[in-house]
């Protein structure tokens, strides 16, 4: 595969990322736009193989994880390692090779006040002509924009700065009436090609008059996806594999079809990864339809994969939230995304965590469905599902009636019949006649899976479940862990390993830390410690008066030696049926 470049002819003559509908991404019916023709979806009723070999969600065990299976493959793609930028990474894949020089360390952007462009716009040599035509944002789409453009500030040591639309700013973005059906975008100046200057990294979003997804601009929604992507070509990422909306290989006149099992190269090229990718987050085992309110759900922020090259081409912000910051419900006012701050009863969100310091909570206290939480840098956590904020619902079949009451709790509108048979039976015609259930691979349980990603570089250091049966893990910091409910599974392991850093090369992370759990209920809760390979009830030491269980890991019989593994475990006082060892 030829990794994209900023090459003229690559996406037209202008170099533009010209982004269309992705041939398999979502519901766009009840907005105007119907998916084009995708003859791959299938039931992924391969997924029951697929999804054990790579799932979070394992019976006992330390939960799994991208990077254990680097140098492998999965659903007969590669999977990438993230590394510098060489052949086979993920940065090769994603990077195309220009940024913006920020001047005195700041990025300008502005909203194109005018109808109609000037100058090399209007330059039919450089792939424009009036009938492209122009219209500004309207005033909800600049509040989305200067959200998008939040998430990217976040990431980055350059600043933002917004400046008067009368031009000259480093990245432009306006709609178009008559573009490419979603949005496109031009890749940063390239300095070598001086008559490129005055429209790299500017972005054009297709006006929602002639396209409703761009109208729709709340967290969750395709339109906030849309200006996340379209800005991520602004500041220099391409596409994961070598697709573009118009692409044409049979010369048939018509846009060919593109698919994650045609088109995508490696492994993590999709939107629980990358929200530069074409490709669903479910065609890599996520699930990213909340079910209450039956909507199909998009990255709200970029995802791992996408914080990880541009942080190794501009740098991390380490400015940003550097206190003691919850994320999730209880969130703290350091947490100004909407994606990342929950309130019962609305839509999830899916999202990736970066933070630069401080000591940091992922709370999901308000949710009585079953959560996994995976504080490890680049793991996924899941959370929420069918019943999330109504334990009553937990193993009822959804009806219409329940998903909309659902709906207008949460301030949304009504889905139709129709909808409801799509998403639930399928409708012949549409998608092949399958249903989203069928082809998400989601199961009976309608859990979220994989919707909150935690950046490389980030270190949150305590975890608090909800009411329902969750599994809990953490990393390599001073971990703690709040239960709350259910039968909660606490993961009690080393993180010891090689971990990828966003400045090149990689870290060696050595687990020294003593991890506390606040709420340990026995005979209820269960301490699993099969990732002590060989650790038996023998080789576990509880000390009621002072909360401390020691792990023998040397599996020498001697306990308080340094290499024993230590955790602190308030509440009940543990017997033998506690533990989960490794079979």
């Amino acid at each position: 595969m030829v990794k994209l470049s900023n090459a003229v002819g690559q996406y037209r003559n202008a170099n533009a990322s010209a982004d269309g509908i992705a041939v398999s991404a979502g519901e766009y019916s009840d907005v105007g736009i119907y998916t084009v023709s995708a003859p791959a979806l299938q039931p992924l009723a391969s997924a029951g193989a697929f999804n054990a070999d790579f799932q979070w969600e394992t019976s006992v065990g330390l939960p799994d994880h991208i990077n254990d299976h680097l140098g492998g493959t999965l659903r007969g793609n590669p999977v990438l390692p993230h590394g510098p930028n060489s052949p086979g990474t993920v940065r090769w894949q994603l990077d195309a090779g220009v940024e913006i020089a920020p001047t005195r360390g700041v990025i300008t952007f502005s909203f194109l006040d005018s109808a109609h462009a000037t100058g090399i716009y209007n330059n039919p040599n450089q792939g424009f002509t009036e009938q492209f035509g122009f219209s500004p944002f309207s005033q909800a789409q600049r509040v989305a924009g200067r959200t998008a453009i939040q998430n990217w500030d976040d990431l980055i040591a350059p600043t933002f700065q917004e400046v008067n639309g009368s031009g000259g700013a480093d990245i432009v973005l306006a709609n178009t009436t008559t573009g490419p059906a979603q949005a496109w975008a031009y890749y940063p100046y390239d300095y070598g090609r001086a008559n490129y200057k005055h429209l790299m990294s500017d972005a054009w979003i297709a006006t929602p008059s002639a396209n409703g997804s761009n109208g729709q601009l709340l967290p969750g929604q395709y339109g906030l996806q849309t200006l996340n992507h379209e800005l991520g070509h602004s500041l220099g990422l391409s596409h994961p594999g070598a697709y573009n909306f118009g692409d044409d290989q049979d010369g048939d006149g018509q846009p060919d079809p593109i698919t994650y099992d045609g088109d995508a190269f490696y492994f993590q090229d999709s939107n629980q990864f990358s929200i530069m990718s074409y490709f669903d987050s479910f065609e890599t085992g996520a699930q990213n339809i909340d079910w209450n309110v039956m909507r199909f759900l998009y990255p709200s922020t970029p995802m791992v994969d996408d914080v990880f090259v541009i942080q190794q081409k501009y740098g991390a912000d380490l400015t940003t939230r550097t206190g003691d910051t919850v994320y999730g419900f209880n969130s703290t006012a350091d947490v100004t995304n909407e994606a990342m701050k929950f309130r019962p009863g609305e839509m999830a969100t899916i999202f990736t965590i970066w933070d630069a310091k401080g000591n940091d909570t992922l709370d999901l206290s308000g949710y009585a469905t079953d959560s996994v939480i995976d504080l490890r840098e680049g793991a996924y956590s899941s959370a929420g599902g069918w019943g999330a904020y109504d334990a009553s619902l937990i193993g009822v079949a959804p009806t219409l009636a329940l998903i909309n009451a659902n709906n207008t709790a949460a301030g949304m509108g009504p889905r139709s019949a129709s909808l409801f048979q799509t998403y639930f039976q399928g409708t012949e015609g549409v998608n092949e006649g399958l249903s989203w259930k069928a082809i998400t691979g989601t199961g009976d349980k309608l859990l979220m899976e994989q919707n909150i990603g935690i950046a490389y570089g980030a270190i949150i250091e305590n975890a608090v479940g909800g009411s329902g049966n969750d599994r809990i893990n953490g990393n390599q910091a001073d971990n703690s862990f709040t239960g709350n409910g259910g039968a909660d599974t606490f993961i009690l392991a080393r993180y010891d390993g090689v971990v990828p850093v966003t400045t090149g090369g990689t870290k060696t992370v050595v687990d020294t830390s003593t991890d506390t759990i606040t709420d340990f209920l026995s005979g209820v809760d269960k301490l699993d410690l099969s990732s002590f390979a060989g650790v038996t009830l023998a080789n576990v030491n509880w000390d009621s008066a002072t909360d401390t269980l020691r792990v023998d890991t040397d599996h020498d019989g001697i306990f308080n030696e340094t290499n024993d593994a230590v955790f602190i475990v308030h509440g009940s006082d543990i017997v033998a049926g506690d533990y989960i060892f490794a079979t």
